[in-house]
Formats: C-alpha cells, structure tokens, sequence
C-alpha cells in the first residue's frame, strides 16, 4: 500500500478567548471554519431553523457561510474561539462534505476541548502569532473530532448542505469547463451572491482565490494535455484559450518551475515523476 504525496495544509487565522456577560447577544455569518470551545457557562444558538443550548465543555463546531444567532444562557459565557482554513490539496472540502457542523457534547469532547484550551493559555505570551504547539494541538484536536462527525447535534440536517453544497457542485461545474475563460461573475451569479461577496467566500472555503483555483485546475488540465504526444504546445495553448504558445508557456513555467517542453520530456521518460510534479508556487502556510 502506498501513500501519494500530499499538499494538505492547516492555517489558524485568528485565536482568542472570549469572555461575555449575561447580555451577550451575536448575528453572524462565518467566513472560516469556527470552533468554539465552550470553557465556562452556557449559551443558546439558533441557527437553521434550530434553537440548542451548549454548556461548559462542549465543542460547537461551524462552516463557512454558516448564520447564527447565538446569546448568553447563564451569567457568563466564556469560550476559545479559532477560525481556520483546511485543504486536502485537492481544491475541495473535506469538513463540510462530511457532516461536522454542530454541538459535540460529552465527556471525549470535554477532554478534547480542555487540551485545546490549555495549549492556548500557555501559548498566550505571544499575542501575535501562533506557535507551533497550538498548530500541533489543533491538528490533532481535528484528527480526534473527525471520527464523531455526523453523530453531534448537527447544524444541517444532511452533509453539504448549501452553501456548502452548492459551493462544491460550483468546483465541478469548473472542473467540467476547464477548458474555458469563465468571468468571477458568472461563478458568483452561479452561487447567487454579489461577486465581493462570492470571493471572499470561495476562499474562505477553499483557501483560493477564484483566479488561483481556475488557474490551478487549468494548469493541471494542461500537464494532463501534454502527456497526450498528438497535441503540439500550440495546439495545447489554443484549447486552453491563450493568445499563443508563448503566453501559454510562460503560464505554465510560472506555475509549474519549467517549460512545456522539458516537462513533456520529463514525462516521455519518467510518467510516474511528472504526475507527481508539484507547482513551484505553494498558496497556503503548511504544517
């Protein structure tokens, strides 16, 4: 058995702990994964229709595009909370395609919950940045929380829901158009959303812009195209719609570190090393 070289990468945006009174009261909508590790208290979240109460050492787990209302359900209402982005190396979205979104109670996920939060107070000398052992203890915080997905109190009444769905029937809808020149706005009239709107979401949800994701999944459709010998770089940069050969293979020596050329050489003699060729431009912060 054979494990493929993978470009899985883990960025924790922000972390802090919060501390709210009883008259706290939020309406929002995420832009990141979320977690939030309820320390103290209690709290109330509404969210799709559902109203549920979370206390002391529970796990509320959301999605991009998620939107709540959540308010104080005791005096205090004190929790960790972490935005972060995930990605697989495949442009999809592993956490929302499985069913994770919602309220992991317990006393596995109290455990969980207070190693995460005692790794943040021992890291809170440094403010501004995250140290490695937060990064360590997050990932594995995810790798334990990952068996439980689809047996909390969950969000979305089945995996995907939108947007998460319909964000991942948008990546194939791509994926099937490769070939094409597409508009950011016709992505964001696909997702019915205003393109501000649409491209801060899609990278919230995928960690590209949607420029990087559609030049990425061409330029992979390209090395596919070069393997096949009847097709000239010519031919190659006119399918894919660029100006000409050049413009063509200065994209693809930007992207991918050499030329069309030494690449499809590279593949004549070794196929096995130029399917595992890697971009020479990494986008997100690797653990």
């Amino acid at each position: 058995m054979a494990i493929h070289p993978s470009r899985v990468s883990l960025q924790i945006k922000f972390c802090r702990y919060c501390c709210h009174d009883k008259d706290w009261h939020e309406n929002k909508t995420k832009m990141d994964y979320t977690v939030w590790n309820l320390e103290q208290g209690a709290l109330v979240i509404e969210i799709n229709h559902k109203i549920m109460t979370a206390s002391s050492g529970d796990i509320l787990f959301f999605h991009p595009g998620d939107t709540y209302t959540a308010y104080s359900a005791d005096d205090c209402c004190n929790f960790l909370v972490t935005f972060f982005t995930y990605d697989d190396g495949n442009g999809r979205d592993p956490l929302t395609l499985h069913n994770s979104a919602g309220i992991y109670s317990g006393a596995p996920f109290r455990e969980l919950s207070d190693s995460l939060c005692q790794t943040f107070f021992r890291s809170c000398h440094s403010p501004t940045t995250v140290p490695l052992q937060m990064y360590a203890q997050f990932l594995s915080f995810l790798s334990a929380l990952f068996p439980y997905f689809g047996t909390q109190r969950a969000f979305h009444d089945q995996p995907g829901e939108p947007p998460a769905l319909k964000i991942n029937e948008l990546l194939s809808w791509i994926d099937a158009r490769v070939e094409q020149k597409i508009p950011v706005r016709e992505l964001a009239a696909f997702m019915g959303m205003s393109e501000k709107y649409f491209i801060q979401f899609f990278h919230a949800h995928t960690g590209y812009s949607p420029k990087q994701y559609m030049i990425r999944r061409r330029m992979e459709h390209s090395a596919a195209l070069l393997s096949d010998p009847a097709l000239t770089v010519s031919q190659i940069a006119q399918i894919l719609h660029f100006s000409d050969s050049y413009a063509f293979s200065k994209a693809f020596k930007k992207y991918y570190g050499e030329s069309p050329g030494a690449f499809r050489k590279i593949y004549q003699k070794e196929p096995d090393k130029a399917h595992f060729c890697r971009p020479v431009q990494v986008h997100a912060n690797m653990l």
